[in-house]
């Protein structure tokens, strides 16, 4: 058996994956931390139309009452086209969010926060309160169409600092 210093070959092959994952798992900390909290010069809380921030929320307002309703067309045709192309229909969508998203589903309520704008895509921030009072924040990416009509491009949540109202 090979020796590398005082440590076998394994050894030191064992030693240098877990050193190789720990490399990884900070770097996608650093990452996520990039995404999630951008600094001030990528994300400022910009000027932007009113009639356009306007739009912007009643066109989340609408999708989460389509929710609420049980409507899955009508939620379904306020999302991007990427989004929609991604799902493929409204039922495949509708089930997504209802499992996967629930405080989005059925948030027990819902307040809009900041519109930020992060290297050049509007996001729109609305804090969630789920069935049990644990606090989410969603970003919306929205996507304004050739048409001039604002669109939903996704939407990911970060649990809110405040664990619980």
């Amino acid at each position: 058996m090979a020796f590398v210093g005082h440590m076998s070959v394994i050894q030191y092959r064992a030693g240098f994956a877990t050193w190789w994952r720990a490399v990884c798992l900070v770097t996608a900390f650093f990452m996520v931390r990039e995404c999630l909290a951008p600094s001030a010069t990528i994300a400022d809380t910009v000027d932007l139309d009113i009639a356009d921030g306007l739009e912007i929320r009643g066109i989340i307002s609408l999708q989460l009452e389509a929710f609420r309703r049980g409507h899955a067309a009508q939620a379904y045709s306020y999302a991007s086209p990427g989004i929609q192309a991604k799902f493929g229909n409204p039922e495949r969508f509708f089930s997504m969010v209802k499992h996967n998203y629930p405080v989005v589903y059925s948030p027990r309520e819902f307040e809009f926060l900041d519109l930020v704008n992060v290297s050049g895509i509007w996001v729109q921030k609305v804090m969630f309160v789920d069935t049990v009072g644990d606090i989410y924040v969603g970003h919306y990416p929205m996507e304004r169409q050739t048409d001039g009509k604002w669109l939903i491009d996704g939407c990911f949540l970060t649990l809110g600092e405040d664990k619980n109202i």
